[in-house]
């Protein structure tokens, strides 16, 4: 107790100068955030920033419409492209095996396209192509061939489901 009682005042110059640098470590860290803040703000006011955050959102809003535009224009000529397709193997003649021969159809998403099928023989192959307007061609189709653009039309509704 007499140790206070001689010291007390160097103590509490201690204790005093130990919160005022506490408070000086404080007010150093709020000093280095608002000294972030107005260099961030430097040439302009709060409200001029604002306005030009604005002005980019607008800027960006219209490139993504631009964007998705630009896709459905893609999606729309993508369209008439042949993407839907089947493929039906079979035998063209009973004295082949192995289901060599095949009629292909390749469609968009009107049913446009064409038929491949080539037909299978011990001497030789053959390969014919028809045109496909609607589902429908005007040249006489096989069975095969009517089979293959069928379900060629199938997958138009699933796109899943392929031959």
């Amino acid at each position: 107790m007499d140790f206070l009682m001689e010291y007390w005042f160097q103590i509490s110059a201690g204790l005093m100068a130990l919160g005022l640098l506490i408070y000086n470590i404080i007010l150093s860290c709020r000093l280095r955030s608002y000294k972030k803040l107005t260099r961030l703000m430097q040439g302009g006011t709060v409200e001029e920033h604002i306005v030009a955050l604005e002005e980019r959102i607008r800027s960006q809003q219209q490139a993504i419409s631009d964007v998705k535009d630009t896709a459905s224009d893609i999606l729309e000529q993508i369209s008439h492209f042949p993407q839907h397709w089947h493929l039906e193997r079979y035998n063209a003649f009973e004295n082949t095996g192995s289901d060599l021969s095949f009629s292909l159809a390749l469609l968009n998403d009107t049913e446009d396209g064409f038929v491949l099928t080539g037909i299978f023989g011990r001497e030789d192959t053959r390969i014919y192509a028809k045109p496909v307007v609607a589902g429908k061609s005007t040249y006489y189709l096989t069975g095969e061939e009517m089979l293959s653009i069928k379900n060629a039309m199938k997958t138009k509704k699933n796109p899943r489901k392929r031959g």
